[in-house]
């Protein structure tokens, strides 16, 4: 008997066809959503037997990669345990040291800048923990960090350098990054005093020296630039650096009024590099304010000679003399 269109039978009902159809469907759709229920639910336990599988990086592990400059494995180690628990202090710590570390090996400038990002958030979370392990030493390498993600960051380099040099951690180098900082910021007193720390801690090097000079003509005191200058110049036997210290010298000589040992400086480094377009035109500044224009004139055009776009020999020629 068919209750729904008497005079039919129920197979040829398209009525009741239809029912049958879409209850087919309904239950292939509750089918399917079963499926991806039971499908969610595997992913999740492999995922957790994976963790389990994967147990943390013990910290002794973590040590002795460390000792052993393995920078690359430290830094894997310490992911894969972040990843079980992203905030232990002591993975934190050592994942910001092997980004630091890696990214100073970066030839490359903004992988180099990412890697120290990286450092950055990783120590700055880690010292939220007052029980974090190596505080000092942490705070230490955030300041080297931000010096070398730029000027733009020296404050903050100065910062974080100043605590770790407080809380009684310091290293060779802390001074000299606390000098090159506070120079690029303009705080020259200051760089001065840490140049004087720097040189204290690292005696006999004559870029370091060099550096010290530089800090001390910016800030004023040309008697104990002209003192460093020179001892940086019986230092080294780099010409590079010999060159630089030569420059140095010549032009605290000409601001002090002793052109005609400005004049032997700036010979010396063409001696050395006759090619030194810089040398012929500062050798033209100290022969004009000797009273010689003519001899000037020619050093200058030598300059361009040898460098056409050398704007200062190019704008001393333009000038009348």
């Amino acid at each position: 008997m068919n209750d729904y269109s008497p005079g039919l039978p129920r197979n040829s009902d398209p009525f009741l066809k239809k029912l049958r159809r879409k209850r087919r469907i309904t239950g292939i759709v509750v089918v399917a959503s079963i499926a991806i229920i039971v499908a969610g639910a595997t992913v999740a336990l492999g995922r957790i037997a994976a963790n389990r599988a994967t147990p943390k990086a013990t910290q002794q592990s973590i040590a002795d990669r460390w000792l052993a400059k393995d920078f690359a494995g430290v830094y894997e180690a310490c992911q894969a345990s972040l990843a079980i628990s992203p905030l232990d202090p002591f993975y934190l710590v050592f994942n910001g040291f092997s980004a630091f570390y890696l990214g100073i090996a970066e030839s490359d400038g903004e992988r180099r800048s990412s890697r120290m990002d990286e450092a950055i958030f990783s120590l700055r979370k880690a010292l939220i923990d007052k029980d974090a392990p190596l505080r000092a030493e942490a705070t230490y390498v955030l300041g080297k960090a931000y010096f070398l993600k730029g000027i733009d960051y020296y404050n903050e380099a100065i910062d974080y350098l100043e605590e770790a040099a407080r809380n009684g951690y310091s290293q060779s180098d802390t001074w000299e990054y606390l000098a090159l900082a506070a120079q690029g910021t303009g705080s020259l007193g200051k760089s001065v005093a840490y140049f004087d720390k720097a040189m204290a801690a690292t005696a006999g090097s004559p870029e370091l020296t060099l550096a010290a000079a530089t800090a001390n003509a910016a800030a004023g005191d040309a008697a104990k630039a002209e003192r460093l200058a020179t001892e940086a110049l019986a230092m080294t036997s780099d010409e590079y650096l010999a060159e630089r210290c030569g420059f140095l010298l010549g032009d605290l000589l000409m601001k002090t009024g002793r052109q005609s040992e400005a004049l032997a400086r700036y010979e010396a480094i063409k001696d050395k590099n006759p090619q030194s377009a810089d040398a012929w035109y500062y050798q033209g500044l100290a022969l004009f304010e000797m009273g010689d224009p003519i001899g000037a004139r020619a050093a200058w055009r030598k300059a361009v000679s040898i460098d056409p776009m050398h704007m200062g020999a190019r704008q001393k020629l333009s000038e009348r003399s």
